[in-house]
């Protein structure tokens, strides 16, 4: 199975704003890992990583968890200028949400996120998305990894 899972996810696993919220998102990953799924994101994903992680830790320890994050997944580096902007205008989404979007689309994959509004934008995309703070869609999103 193919994943895309959106910067919110990872930030919500690595800093506990709300227990739920980590606890949530540990949940996912730890599934991921279990069952060896990859993770694929758009080259956007690691500025958006990086720029999230220097706000709220050192830079040597933002450093670290970029890198330990980066191996973790497969980037995908070239999304077709066309597929971008037919998701933009079938959605009418937030650029960097065309990213996620368009890479899970090449990917045939399920978009994970943290971000109600991108979740929306990709189903009506088309795609299979679950916006994992919302109890019934992660008890869906769960059964499905399982």
């Amino acid at each position: 199975m193919n994943l895309v899972i959106d910067v919110s996810v990872f930030i919500d696993r690595l800093f506990i704003y709300s227990e739920e919220r980590s606890n949530r998102a540990r949940n996912v990953f730890r599934i991921v890992d279990q069952r060896g799924y990859n993770i694929f994101e758009p080259q956007v994903f690691g500025i958006e990583l990086a720029s999230q992680l220097i706000r709220r830790k050192p830079r040597n320890i933002a450093e670290r968890i970029y890198n330990e994050v980066m191996e973790r997944i497969i980037l995908v580096e070239e999304i077709e200028y066309d597929l971008l902007l037919d998701v933009a205008l079938k959605t009418g989404c937030r650029a960097i949400d065309t990213y996620y979007i368009a890479t899970a689309s090449v990917v045939d994959g399920i978009l994970i996120s943290a971000d109600k509004v991108m979740v929306a934008n990709a189903r009506r995309y088309g795609i299979d998305a679950y916006y994992i703070h919302d109890a019934r869609e992660y008890s869906g999103l769960m059964s499905k990894l399982q």
